[in-house]
This record gives C-alpha cells, sequence and structure tokens, in this order.
C-alpha cells in the first residue's frame, strides 16, 4: 500500500480538498471578525507563493517572516513552504536588534517578510545582513524602500506567474519530500 507524502503543503491540500467551504480562521477587522474559508486560504496560498516564485525564491532558500498573528502570517508561512523553501520564524517581542540580527544572520535568510509594525526594525540592519535581498511588508507602507515590496504587489506577481507558467507551482511544492527541512527555530535556550 503506497501512501502520499506527509508534507506540511500536502497536508493543506488535503485539508482544503476535504474542508473547502468550512471556516478556516477567523480576524478582526475593526468592530467585527471577517471568516476565511479553506478554499479562499488556499487561492491566497498559491497566489502568494507563486510571487515568491516569480522573485526567485528556489528550494531551500531561508525566509524570515515577523509578524503579528494573523490571517496573512499564514498564508505567508504557507507560501514559503510551498516553495520548498524555509521558514524562519521570529517573535515580535524580539526588540534587541543585535538580538534579531544574529537569527537572521545565523540563517542566511534570503528574504523577510514583515508587518508594517517591524519593518523599521529590518530596516535598521539590513545592510548587516548580506543574504537579505528583499523584505516584503505584509501591509500597505506609504514609504516603502527599493528593496521592499508589499503584499498586494507579490499577490499581483502570483497572479501573473500562475497565468504565465501553469503547473510549475504544483511542480514545486509536490516535489517536497518529508525530509525536507520546513522551520528553524530560535528559542531562548539556543540564542541564549
Amino acid at each position: 500500500m503506497t501512501t502520499s507524502a506527509r508534507t506540511l503543503p500536502q497536508l493543506f491540500e488535503t485539508s482544503a480538498d476535504r474542508y473547502a467551504d468550512a471556516v478556516m480562521m477567523l480576524e478582526k477587522r475593526g468592530d467585527r471578525y471577517e471568516s476565511t474559508t479553506y478554499a479562499a486560504m488556499r487561492v491566497l496560498v498559491r497566489r502568494f507563493a507563486a510571487g515568491l516564485m516569480s522573485l526567485g525564491l528556489e528550494k531551500g532558500d531561508r525566509v524570515a517572516l515577523i509578524s503579528e498573528g494573523r490571517n496573512a502570517w499564514v498564508m505567508a508561512e504557507l507560501g514559503i513552504l510551498y516553495c520548498g523553501a524555509i521558514n524562519v520564524p521570529v517573535s515580535v517581542k524580539i526588540d534587541e536588534l543585535d538580538g534579531l540580527k544574529f537569527r537572521l544572520l545565523h540563517a542566511g535568510v534570503r528574504m523577510a517578510i514583515v508587518s508594517q509594525g517591524q519593518v523599521a526594525k529590518i530596516r535598521a540592519i539590513r545592510n548587516d545582513l548580506p543574504d537579505l535581498t528583499l523584505t516584503i511588508v505584509l501591509d500597505r507602507v506609504g514609504q516603502s524602500d527599493t528593496d521592499e515590496l508589499s503584499e498586494a504587489d507579490v499577490l499581483r506577481r502570483g497572479d501573473e506567474w500562475l497565468r504565465d507558467r501553469p503547473g510549475e507551482l504544483d511542480t514545486r511544492w509536490q516535489s517536497i519530500a518529508e525530509t525536507d527541512y520546513a522551520n528553524i527555530c530560535y528559542t531562548s535556550g539556543t540564542t541564549a
């Protein structure tokens, strides 16, 4: 009996097939909660992952994810994983720039995905991060630097990639093995 690989993208695809119309997440916007179904999240994840691929994200690349918990965080993490890249989540509570710089340097992050509330931290240390080529901001930012894109920019690029290169995203995420790395997690014990 053969079983399919149990990778995080495969597990999410299975859940999205099984529970397509079920609410996956609720997010408070203003004074009310808005729901996102599994099917809607899958569309966002695929668009975001394709956008990351259009920006040159390769299997095994490392991407920092620094954002408050929200739907876009989940979309970004799954998008990273669909590319076969490695997520490097960093707590928003890390305010010491030396501690943040240590983690991102040690992990060799190529991209950083951040919320608007966290982008100033990356801007302050980016010149000390030789591998960092791009910062993606999960919000609209009035003033952005030349090496920054918004979530909307990445999603737009993803739409173009999916249209122009049908099947490449599926080929990429289906090439991921159970033994491929998914996450590099720094805890207080590992960074002392």
